[in-house]
């Protein structure tokens, strides 16, 4: 027998943008339900408990940690979110044309960037932080 992969491997096929949205999917999909399913909880937990657990995530939440922590989440969100609505737009039957597959593959991170550099603008601005 020869020493031949069974199914086509990363040696055959072409590294392309829509590849990394694949991936970036799945990785921004787990970090929401593993990061922000526990911060969603110790949110809660601490609203359950009183003034001073409250008081601790708040001091956590607004660390240069909690907000590197919490951009990354937005960053997630809004990167499965565009990666979603190019899924939705692939499954009604439209975008599979190489061109408009590939235009869609860049636009979806960078849509993802620039929704997150806007929310955190707005949330920041009625902080009066900018």
């Amino acid at each position: 027998m020869a020493n031949r992969p069974l199914s086509p491997h990363l040696q055959i096929w072409r590294w392309g943008p829509h590849m990394l949205v694949s991936i970036l999917h799945r990785v921004s999909g787990d970090g929401l339900a593993i990061v922000g399913l526990a911060v969603l909880v110790w949110w809660l937990g601490a609203l359950a408990s009183g003034p001073e657990a409250y008081n601790a995530f708040q001091t956590v939440a607004t660390s240069p940690f909690g907000y590197v922590v919490l951009v990354g989440l937005t960053w997630a969100f809004f990167t499965h979110m565009m990666s979603g609505l190019r899924h939705f737009v692939l499954d009604i039957g439209a975008g599979y044309e190489l061109n408009a597959n590939k235009i869609w593959s860049i636009a979806s991170p960078i849509l993802a960037i620039l929704l997150t550099a806007a929310f955190w603008g707005f949330m920041l601005s009625k902080q009066g932080v900018i």
